[in-house]
């Protein structure tokens, strides 16, 4: 169990007074109790977060020490509206909460990986992108995000949007591929991402699907580099290809895993080949692509 209750807590109720805390506490208390886990792993949850929460208060107790009369003092011009910032602040903090211990608790549920919350897991890089330099055509360099960061290893994350379940979100800026479920959430892969395919419109569709495309040089048209299969691993394009409706625009694999997070000299948007096969069984053609910055 890798939750930082105590963490999450600490943030949430920052500045709230006893009121606003006890309504945080049992939203939390709840999540548990309505997730998926077993008996065992739903009560080691529910005793590391009563154990955050003993933690918070006893270290909140001498800070609100204060006499009743020093604090009706300080607020007695607030008294006809301070209730209803009480529970506005409640509420938000609630909901916020409720988005992170949300992430944490589903990734525990029968057949999903590790979620994380998708604010709370972005990488930080540098104010200047640095292209990454590729392998060479025909050298393997795996197939697994493994070594990767963990904010790009394959993982369920609670994702809020509009978009229609079963499409792709693309986060140019952060480096972030979606397939959006239902309930909030989505399948997240990390990508690398070519400078060339950093602009170019925002709405398109799956228009075909290839597995081991071919890479013929760096000096061929990406057209003539997508031909008939071969199944070499060392491809610059990987083992599987997404293409869009737009030429010059896709979705493939690489011989270069470390790329990943990264902007890079070639291709378009790519994900290491475990993840690109995974996408690759999950959508079919038609598939609605949508890109954010």
């Amino acid at each position: 169990m890798n939750v930082d209750y105590y963490a999450l807590l600490k943030k949430a109720v920052a500045g709230k007074d006893a009121v606003a805390r006890e309504a945080i506490y049992k939203d939390a208390l709840s999540l548990i109790r309505r997730s998926q886990l077993t008996r065992d792993a739903a009560a080691s949850h529910n005793a590391a977060l009563e154990e955050a929460i003993q933690q918070i208060e006893d270290e909140l107790a001498p800070r609100e020490a204060r006499s009743a009369a020093e604090i009706s003092e300080v607020l007695a011009p607030e008294r006809n509206w301070r209730p209803l910032m009480i529970a506005a602040s409640a509420l938000v903090a609630a909901v916020v909460l409720s988005a992170l211990v949300f992430g944490y608790v589903y990734s525990k549920g029968p057949g999903i990986g590790a979620a994380v919350t998708a604010s709370s897991q972005k990488p930080t890089r540098g104010r200047e992108d640095v292209v990454m330099a590729d392998l060479k055509p025909g050298v393997d360099g795996g197939s697994s995000g493994e070594g990767l960061p963990f904010a790009y290893q394959r993982q369920v994350v609670f994702y809020r949007t509009t978009v229609v379940p079963g499409s792709i979100v693309v986060d140019r800026e952060n480096r972030f591929l979606y397939l959006i479920d239902a309930n909030n959430s989505a399948r997240r892969y990390g990508i690398g991402l070519a400078q060339e395919c950093q602009k170019g419109g925002s709405f398109f569709r799956v228009a075909d699907k290839l597995e081991w495309p071919v890479w013929k040089s760096p000096g061929a048209s990406m057209k003539d580099a997508l031909l008939a299969s071969t199944g070499r691993p060392g491809s610059p394009l990987g083992a599987r290809a997404l293409l869009l409706d737009k030429p010059g625009m896709l979705i493939h694999g690489t011989n270069s895993p470390k790329t990943i997070g990264h902007l890079v000299a070639s291709g378009c948007i790519r994900l290491v080949n475990d993840d690109i096969e995974d996408l690759y069984r999950r959508v079919s053609v038609e598939t609605r692509v949508v890109f954010v910055s």
